[in-house]
């Protein structure tokens, strides 16, 4: 999409609006220039007695008081349907946005920091909705004003109104020259204010580190570093326009005096009336307030195009072929189907060896696989070429007969749920936690639904302890739980609602060897005529796995139940003896 199809689209959604504020604007328009005609004829008429001449001056203040209030009524509905556009773009853009950023690949996703796209919906947005508000009815304003305004004074005297287009013109241009600086310092602040953006989301996010390592000096300096820029800039915006638009208010004082100067010479000439006089400085008075607004609205019409351009960052992402228009589309893939991992490679950007090698394996539908390897065998990015988080070429992971690097995402993950290590837990209470997507996959969530998966995942005795138990609200990240705590609860968030496999990524690895036999237990009771793949670094969490394999470097070095590899399997023998110790230790 180009910026002028940008522009476009979004005036023609509100293309009915704008055309009712246009038709208001320039009956006002209209209006506020006939307003002086009359006041210039009252006034002539003021030398007059006659009792026809009271009749027609009392006539004309009739006009004016009646033209003034339906001006009055007309502005505020032009304001209202002018200025609602705005909102009503940035609303459809919020929507236009979320929906592209949840469809686009997780590359996108590594090149744009959090904090940077936060910036554009927050900072970018609200440039774009001054654009499409504000903008709009001050340029309407001022092309009726400009247009009907000179013509009405060229109508009092052709020679006066040229006289008043001297200091105009001279203004017009150390404004162009002025704001075409302005335009270049305005795409560096939204960038400074993205930067600054994405340099407090890290700190936030790194608080606690931040803290145990002594580096606030060190992250403050740095955030003033930041801010010091966008201050730099900000200021250099703030001179021009205090130069700038000073110069468009002193043209309209010189046009006053130039309009008394000749005005009165011409009036002394009896070339001109009092009356014309008066209706010309009024004509002055309505000719200024748009120039004054032309500041304002070349401010927002830069800062919108600005804008744009970084809203058009995300709008002109590719989304995958697979995934465009997929909801519309019925799902190819059938439930009760069996995974198959054929010859799976996979390599990070970058990296000199692959972090997976000729792995292959099938698990069959209800069965339950374990996958064990130590720290960097590749067992997370097995997880995570299975739910499709790295992109994965065709031909190597099929769910029944379908093909999943050519299936739709939105598809795959009604079948499948991953439960990873490090969940994700938002600002509110332990059931809305539980309960997060439930309604948008069709599934109703009761109490005793989330009670029964909650007491599955062993947190019943903790909800006791808690003073609002299951309506305790968890804080930002669930910073008011335990690791344990956090990952049994999203344990529970994944046995709420059904799917045919569920993926738990080491999501046990902070609760003791006892707790971990509770879930484990509790949990294949609950999930019955599902498959299950359990990663995980503990040889007891895998005991009662169907299959096990064994992850090294990248490459299935075994594969068996856990008796099997117990029998054949020295890497595995070893690691399950090594963590009977450990848990006598720790029941010692």
């Amino acid at each position: 999409m180009t910026k002028r199809e940008f522009v476009g689209h979004y005036f023609w959604l509100n293309r009915y609006s704008y055309l009712f504020a246009m038709v208001l604007i320039l009956i006002v328009s209209w209006l506020q220039v006939e307003i002086p005609r009359h006041i210039q004829m009252a006034i002539d008429l003021l030398n007059e007695s006659s009792p026809l001449a009271h009749t027609t001056l009392v006539g004309h203040v009739q006009w004016v008081i009646g033209f003034a209030l339906l001006m009055t009524v007309l502005r505020i509905l032009s304001r209202m349907y002018a200025l609602n556009p705005g909102r009503i773009t940035e609303a459809a853009l919020k929507n236009d946005l979320f929906h592209r950023l949840n469809r686009l690949p997780t590359s996108f996703h590594q090149k744009f920091a959090s904090g940077r796209l936060i910036s554009i919906i927050n900072n970018d947005l609200n440039g774009i909705r001054l654009f499409y508000g504000v903008g709009f009815l001050q340029l309407f304003n001022i092309v009726f004003a400009l247009s009907l305004t000179p013509v009405w004074m060229y109508r009092i005297s052709p020679v006066l109104t040229l006289y008043t287009a001297i200091p105009i013109s001279i203004a017009f241009v150390i404004f162009f020259l002025g704001f075409r600086k302005m335009r270049v310092l305005h795409v560096q602040r939204l960038q400074r204010l993205q930067d600054l953006s994405e340099q407090l989301m890290n700190d936030l996010s790194g608080i606690d580190v931040i803290k145990a390592q002594n580096m606030g000096e060190w992250v403050q300096q740095k955030t003033q570093t930041i801010n010091q820029r966008l201050l730099e800039t900000t200021l250099k915006i703030a001179k021009i326009q205090t130069f700038v638009i000073p110069v468009l208010d002193y043209a309209n004082h010189l046009m006053k005096v130039v309009i008394l100067g000749f005005g009165g010479y011409m009036l002394l000439r009896s070339e001109l009336s009092i009356g014309q006089i008066t209706a010309f400085l009024s004509y002055s008075v309505l000719l200024a307030l748009p120039l004054m607004h032309l500041g304002r609205i070349v401010t927002v019409f830069q800062m919108g195009m600005v804008s744009i351009d970084s809203v058009l960052s995300i709008l002109n992402q590719d989304i995958p072929s697979r995934d465009t228009d997929s909801e519309a589309k019925p799902s190819p893939l059938s439930k009760g189907a069996s995974l198959q991992v054929k010859n799976l490679n996979y390599r990070y950007a970058g990296a000199t060896i692959d972090a997976l090698s000729q792995v292959s394996f099938t698990l069959d539908f209800g069965k339950k696989l374990g996958i064990l390897g130590e720290i960097g065998s590749g067992k997370s990015t097995l997880v995570n070429c299975l739910n499709h988080y790295l992109e994965v070429e065709s031909g190597h992971i099929f769910w029944g007969d379908s093909d999943m690097a050519t299936t739709p995402l939105s598809h795959w993950r009604k079948h499948i749920r991953t439960v990873t290590q490090d969940p994700y837990l938002f600002s509110d209470s332990i059931s809305e936690n539980v309960k997060f997507g439930a309604s948008s996959r069709g599934f109703e969530s009761d109490d005793s639904k989330i009670d029964k998966v909650l007491s599955l995942s062993q947190l019943g005795d903790d909800l006791s302890r808690f003073s609002q138990g299951k309506h305790t609200v968890v804080g930002e990240k669930g910073i008011m739980l335990s690791g344990g705590q956090k990952q049994r609860l999203s344990i529970a968030r994944a046995l709420l609602t059904p799917c045919d496999l569920l993926v738990f990524d080491n999501v046990l690895s902070a609760v003791d060897y006892e707790t971990e036999r509770q879930i484990l237990s509790g949990m294949f009771e609950r999930i019955q005529g599902q498959s299950v793949i359990v990663v995980s670094h503990r040889v007891s969490a895998l005991e009662q796995m169907d299959e096990i394999l064994v992850l090294k470097q990248g490459q299935i070095i075994a594969r068996g139940t856990h008796t099997q590899l117990l029998a054949t399997s020295d890497y595995y023998r070893q690691t399950w003896l090594l963590q009977q110790h450990e848990t006598e230790v720790q029941s010692a």
